[in-house]
């Protein structure tokens, strides 16, 4: 009996095939690519619209804040509330001549005189207050005395970054808070919020 050696399996070329199916491949780099770039995209959009959101909140917070200062100061005069001295039409404008403290007379003797003088400085202050902290802001208040000394606000802004295809669309949608008997529901780029107050 002859004896014959097996023929031996040269293990470098398992090993070279091995090596070659441990890498990844092009297409595989170029669809995890793809992924992570959609996933990056959509958290740019969620801050986008975090940051938009955000900035709404701001807006009706200061908004709050200045209704519930007007309030205040109606509430420290009364009699010219009861006047109807507290109302704001959408086209009143600032009068410098009452914002001027050396014509606001205190010691008045006639009470609805001071009442008067005192609810035109409490306007046009709260008209330019709310001009210098809501972008382009205007205001519209009517008051109530006879029905328990109510105030309903609108403030009317305008959102400086917002371009005017979203603006318009949003408009066209009835999707701003405007009233249809507000002059500002004919502005595209209005905005408005409403708040009212008790006395």
């Amino acid at each position: 009996m002859m004896f014959c050696p097996r023929p031996r399996r040269d293990r470098r070329v398992g090993t070279r095939a091995a090596s070659r199916q441990q890498g990844a491949t092009l297409v595989e780099v170029l669809v995890s690519l793809l992924i992570i770039s959609l996933g990056l995209l959509g958290i740019a959009g969620l801050a986008a619209s975090t940051f938009s959101y955000n900035k709404t909140a701001q807006l009706r917070l200061t908004g709050a804040a200045l209704a519930s200062d007007y309030a205040d100061r109606a509430r420290l005069n009364v009699f010219g509330y009861d006047q109807g001295n507290y109302n704001i039409a959408y086209d009143d404008a600032v009068d410098d001549a009452a914002l001027d403290p050396d014509t606001l007379v205190i010691d008045e003797a006639i009470d609805a005189t001071a009442a008067t003088a005192v609810a035109a400085f409490d306007r046009n202050d709260f008209m330019q207050t709310v001009a210098q902290r809501l972008p382009q802001g205007r205001v519209v208040v009517v008051t109530d005395p006879a029905n328990n000394r109510t105030m309903d606000f609108w403030l009317v802004w305008q959102e400086p970054t917002a371009s005017e295809g979203n603006a318009l669309a949003l408009f066209e949608a009835g999707q701003r808070n405007c009233p249809d008997d507000l002059p500002a529901a004919d502005e595209p780029l209005a905005s408005c919020m409403y708040f009212k107050v008790n006395l």
